[in-house]
């Protein structure tokens, strides 16, 4: 019996794998959070830990029925139910690794941080979690990497700090290193670079040796290029580089913490080379997106002290970038550890006011985009449906704004989900959020609407 149901948390677990992979974005975000109950006949029963989980893995039962029907080999019917104690463990003690995990870990070097080009192994692509915020870049990364030097060349990454940059540029030079072994790949810092380039100037073999090593690349990657403000000699150098490099159609990717146009004390040729190919930016993570980082997070890192709940909390308290979200987690984490217990949304609390503010605005997680907009239309006496339509009555224009609004800033929800819900495109939806803001700066009744809404919504 023992050795049936390892197999049978076996195929469960693979078939996991294979939705997180298969199934859309906010969905596949859940599917770590699912536990195995039990196996009755033709019957099993998986828990989620809240109805929110619950309403979204609902709408993609059809795939997850079929997923696990084909890796049981038999015709399965799903139950999902709601279990809000449950705890986050893995389903077997052995995950199923693929052929091509297998042939990836046998071929890995001893040390995570390779001695020869600095790229860290942990920096891939298939680890990278995209989302609205940085599909585009996520996809011409891609690109890059598949075809380095025929498209988006040279290319400029920026963003704010923890949002992915160096992720990305590290990604593009691993699947190169390990694709394409004829390939010459440099990663680099500015920083380092500088360094490099001042150490050699006192000695002619060191320059010639430092021109030889940077110009004969194939493929060069430098990162947090704002570095080089005020540099003047090293930009320089590296003006004449990139033209080299360029003009044998290698490939060349940078990133920035802000854009180009907001980079001082650069020359205008260097700057010029910065703009010449592809500018793709990176921006905090939604919330599925959110959810979607910390469940890898804690299955790569082991971390099963932390309940999807207590996770959903950080989720909507902490929206800056994935190096706060990630720290926080491991900060909760081992708050659990000392006192030997799982994570409470207490524990959470006491690790996020001090940086982020109180609680008082905290949404549930178990709202949707409907009770968002209902709960907006009560306090401004309006009608839901008319909230939905095409209306530009300010009665009703100014409400489905701050109803956009808090749907997307408080982390809950999508640009592209609110926008399916009143039929609006992605652009349509940026714009009332940029409005919104502006509003924000300017009208007090406006912040007292949101703030009262909020309150409400906390309740």
């Amino acid at each position: 019996m023992a050795e049936v149901e390892e197999k049978i948390l076996n195929a469960i677990d693979n078939s996991f794998r294979l939705l997180e992979d298969s199934l859309p974005k906010r969905a596949a975000s859940y599917i770590s959070n699912i536990e195995f109950r039990s196996l009755d006949s033709n019957i099993i029963t998986l828990s989620v830990p809240s109805e929110f989980a619950l309403s979204i893995l609902t709408k993609s039962i059809d795939s997850i029925t079929n997923t696990l029907s084909e890796n049981l080999n038999r015709d399965i019917s799903v139950n999902l139910i709601v279990d809000r104690d449950q705890k986050r463990k893995p389903l077997s003690k052995s995950p199923i690794k693929t052929e091509k995990e297998k042939i990836s870990e046998s071929r890995a070097p001893a040390a995570i941080l390779d001695k020869k080009t600095t790229l860290n192994r942990r920096y891939s692509l298939t680890s990278f979690i995209s989302g609205d915020n940085s599909e585009f870049a996520y996809q011409v990364a891609t690109i890059i990497a598949k075809n380095p030097g025929t498209r988006y060349n040279p290319c400029l990454i920026y963003g704010g700090v923890g949002l992915g940059k160096t992720h990305l540029l590290q990604a593009i030079g691993n699947y190169i290193e390990e694709n394409d072994k004829s390939r010459k790949v440099l990663f680099v810092t500015a920083e380092a670079l500088t360094n490099e380039f001042i150490s050699s100037l006192d000695n002619r073999e060191m320059k010639n040796s430092f021109k030889k090593k940077y110009r004969s690349a194939d493929v060069l990657l430098i990162d947090d290029i704002h570095f080089l403000s005020r540099k003047e000699s090293t930009q320089e150098e590296l003006f004449h580089i990139f033209n080299e490099l360029y003009e044998k159609q290698g490939q060349i990717v940078f990133t920035c913490d802000r854009p180009i146009s907001e980079l001082t004390d650069i020359t205008d040729r260097l700057r010029s080379r910065f703009t010449r190919g592809t500018n793709v930016d990176l921006r905090p993570p939604e919330y599925e997106v959110r959810i979607a980082i910390l469940n890898r997070k804690c299955r790569d890192n082991s971390i099963k002290n932390v309940p999807a709940s207590v996770i959903e909390y950080i989720c909507q308290r902490v929206k800056s970038n994935v190096r706060d979200l990630e720290g926080t987690l491991t900060t909760v984490s081992a708050m659990a550890d000392i006192v030997r217990s799982d994570a409470t949304i207490e524990m959470a609390q006491k690790v996020i006011e001090p940086v982020f503010g109180n609680s008082d605005e905290i949404i549930s997680s178990d709202l949707t985009i409907e009770s968002i907009f209902a709960k907006t239309s009560n306090y401004f006496n309006v009608s839901l449906v008319d909230m939905k339509g095409n209306s530009r009555n300010r009665s009703i224009n100014l409400p489905r704004q701050i109803a956009v609004f808090i749907a997307s800033t408080d982390g809950m929800f999508s640009q592209s989900d609110i926008g399916n819900y009143i039929g609006k495109d992605h652009s349509s939806i940026s714009y009332i959020l940029s409005k919104v803001k502006a509003l924000i700066d300017n009208d007090e009744s406006v912040r007292r609407a949101i703030r009262e809404i909020r309150h409400k919504l906390a309740e």
